[in-house]
């Protein structure tokens, strides 16, 4: 496997699968590779890399996408945008 080059979309979900069967560990009920999605472009939100580098990386076609599932992680946001465009009109 060329290490400069994404994983085949089917590699990872393979080897979950046999991870799963194997039983060697404790995967709860219901835990799917798909959440792992999540889990990455929330802490990347939570740490404070933009939205549009998440996006990005996370192969969405549109930013609109991103926001969508994921500005409830970003309540502060619109609050911060407006003291920083007040603090540019005053000075």
């Amino acid at each position: 496997m060329d290490p400069g080059k994404p994983f085949p979309y089917y590699y990872l979900g393979n080897k979950w699968q046999r991870i799963k069967k194997a039983g060697e560990v404790d995967i709860p009920d219901g835990m799917v590779l798909y959440g792992f999605r999540h889990f990455f472009a929330s802490n990347c939100l939570n740490q404070g890399i933009p939205i549009t580098h998440v996006a990005e990386w996370m192969g969405h076609k549109s930013l609109d996408i991103t926001f969508k599932i994921y500005r409830h992680l970003m309540p502060g946001s619109i609050g911060k945008a407006a003291k920083l465009l007040d603090l540019g009109l005053t000075t």
